[in-house]
């Protein structure tokens, strides 16, 4: 089963996703970091069709997702996760995000708790400081000044990769530097707006679900120090480091972020 559909909203956003594999198996919805789309998945998704019934959509913004003019939260992008199940005809989905899609996920596992089978977080943080919210603005100058998301490619790419993984793997960066390029700046800041707003380390205790967290040894972005401080509020949560990693966990490992899924799927 492979269906591509789009669901409208009421402020006007109109969010696109994908449906594949067998209804017979376990949801899994997937959700993209910030600047990316549902085209970050593809290294993963031959495996994971085979296990689940997996959703993939463009965050409100990205993508073919439209985005309304006007301020948005995360509880936005939780909700037109709700509303893309509700479409799909899905009561219950394990959620995996990467960035954005891990705040996207937390958010969830506070508000919608009995739509998740469980939450896998993933290269995120709970919290943004004065100097988070100055650095999104000046990449957001950037990609203003600059006409497009495609004067932020380089800097985005270093501080999603390595230095030494970007110069081995020239064919994946250009393939990530494609997705970047083709998002909207309007859109890129309607999400940054969300993430400037990010406060929810004094919430996370009352997450009761089953919640694994993933970090990348490397990542700047979200250091494993930041995923640890997550886990720490949430109880019984896992913990897991994939080293050598940066921050887009299931493009530069995505066979062992499948095994990750897989293991957690299998014991929740």
């Amino acid at each position: 089963m492979s269906t591509s559909q789009s669901i409208q909203r009421p402020d006007g956003s109109v969010i696109s996703f994908t449906v594949l594999g067998d209804t017979k198996n376990p949801a899994l919805v997937l959700s993209n970091s910030l600047a990316t789309d549902r085209e970050m998945w593809q290294l993963v998704l031959p495996q994971l069709t085979k296990e689940y019934l997996v959703v993939t959509y463009d965050t409100r913004g990205h993508g073919l997702s439209k985005c309304a003019p006007n301020n948005i939260q995360l509880r936005d992008l939780a909700d037109d996760v709700v509303a893309i199940l509700d479409a799909a005809k899905i009561q219950k989905a394990f959620f995996a995000g990467i960035s954005l899609g891990g705040m996207t996920g937390l958010t969830l596992a506070l508000h919608y708790p009995e739509r998740l089978l469980g939450l896998m977080a993933c290269n995120c943080r709970g919290r943004i400081d004065a100097a988070g919210i100055e650095g999104w603005n000046q990449r957001l100058e950037v990609a203003r000044k600059g006409g497009g998301m495609h004067a932020l490619v380089e800097l985005t790419l270093s501080r999603w990769f390595a230095q030494d993984y970007i110069a081995t793997n020239p064919d994946q960066m250009k393939i990530v530097a494609e997705i970047i390029s083709n998002n909207t700046v309007d859109g890129y800041e309607s999400c940054i707006r969300a993430i400037q707003n990010v406060q929810m380390m004094d919430e996370l205790h009352k997450i009761k679900i089953p919640v694994m967290l993933v970090a990348g040894a490397q990542d700047a972005g979200a250091p494993p120090a930041e995923l640890r401080l997550i886990a720490d509020q949430i109880q019984g949560s896992q913990m897991e480091v994939l080293d050598p990693c940066g921050h887009i966990s299931p493009m530069q490992r995505p066979n062992d972020f499948v095994k990750l899924v897989q293991r957690f799927a299998r014991i929740h």
